[in-house]
């Protein structure tokens, strides 16, 4: 057993990290990610015309509104900052309702708001270029990029990062550790109490059960409802792995996928497995956009075209990030996703059809199963 000085520093380090976040096959081992696999090509760079760049340096900041926490964003901004170095990079980490309601405050009163905002909520952003707030900026990456990239109009994805299932390995060997939603639900009621998951108010758990429920219909619903009643409910990813470390939960499920780089460290390995869910691995796509009121547009438009590019995935990688494009060369990336879970389990495709008008339902309907 781990001695409780250290228990006690990997759940501080969890919190740290995660203050900001997201066909059954048995349970035969951890399906977790390998990074020989095949990246593809990268594409020729793409970067913006001479003129806007000289006068996004000449703006000399960007204002970015982000729902990832500072560790996260440390390595692709330094990238950022090292190739343009006249150019500093802001970085206020909030929620996404927050991120929404900040900017229409500082839009009415006049107050110098978000250049970028960065979101995982497809209803917030969605609802945020409805009201005008999105700049309609096609970044020349985009040509470069898979269809599902492109969420709305100015609006793209800069990553598509998977909810996982996550195990005490002290209390669930991992050759006993189910891969998939369905094998879980299947262990629900001997585990009860002891499994964990994040509220629908958090934007990547309803990310999550969105996703699923696209991907899964009734089939779906009926695993979540066999769940609902036998799992404990935290406000967010970090109450969710302290109590995992601690052993007050045995496993959790719909956990954001940053988790995946710090469970990989020296002392969380010890007490804790990931694994992505082979019967359909959501992935959110984190939506980056250039905001209508920014007050460095062109700064702005820069730090976009740097999140799309080989050079700028390549360094969010090193944050937790999952990159997407073909040449990227990350433990975490898409490929690797895609060579345990296979294709077919890939939840990847965007904003789900009617995500907006469906919100309400959903939300209610996971609150009963849950007896919320």
């Amino acid at each position: 057993m781990i001695s409780l000085p250290r228990a006690c520093a990997l759940t501080a380090a969890c919190a740290l990290v995660l203050t900001a976040c997201g066909g059954s096959t048995g349970t035969s081992g951890s399906a977790t990610p390998t990074s020989t696999v095949d990246v593809g090509k990268a594409a020729p760079v793409t970067p913006l015309d001479a003129a806007t760049v000289a006068r996004a340096e000449k703006q000399g900041s960007v204002l970015l509104y982000t729902n990832a926490d500072a560790d996260q964003m440390a390595p692709l901004t330094k990238a950022f900052e090292a190739k343009y170095p006249g150019i500093k990079v802001r970085v206020l980490n909030m929620t996404d309702p927050q991120t929404f309601q900040r900017y229409a405050t500082e839009s009415a009163t006049g107050v110098r708001t978000a250049d970028v905002v960065m979101a995982s909520d497809a209803v917030e952003m969605l609802n945020f270029v409805d009201k005008g707030g999105v700049l309609d900026y096609d970044d020349p990456n985009l040509e470069h990029l898979p269809a599902y990239a492109r969420l709305a109009p100015g609006v793209v994805s800069m990553s598509e990062d998977p909810l996982v299932a996550v195990y005490n390995t002290a209390l669930i060997p991992k050759e006993k550790q189910p891969r998939d939603l369905a094998s879980l639900a299947e262990l629900a009621k001997s585990l009860k109490g002891k499994i964990g998951t994040t509220d629908i108010g958090n934007s990547q758990s309803f990310g999550a059960v969105s996703n699923y429920i696209a991907e899964h219909g009734e089939a779906g619903w009926k695993n979540i409802a066999v769940l609902g009643p036998n799992t404990g409910v935290e406000s967010g990813n970090g109450n969710l792995m302290q109590k995992l470390a601690q052993g007050q939960y045995q496993a959790a499920y719909f956990v954001a996928g940053s988790v995946r780089a710090l469970i990989e460290g020296e002392e969380a390995g010890k007490i804790l497995n990931y694994t992505y869910l082979t019967d359909g691995t959501p992935l959110l796509p984190r939506a980056v956009a250039v905001t209508e009121r920014a007050a460095s547009p062109d700064a702005g438009k820069l730090f976009v075209n740097f999140t799309l590019s080989v050079e700028g995935q390549q360094a969010a990688c090193k944050g937790g990030f999952t990159p997407y494009r073909d040449g990227v060369e990350c433990a975490y990336g898409l490929p690797a996703v895609e060579a345990v879970v296979g294709k077919d389990n890939m939840m990847l495709g965007g904003y789900p059809k009617d995500i907006v008008e469906n919100k309400p339902a959903i939300v209610d309907r996971w609150k009963k199963a849950y007896n919320r």
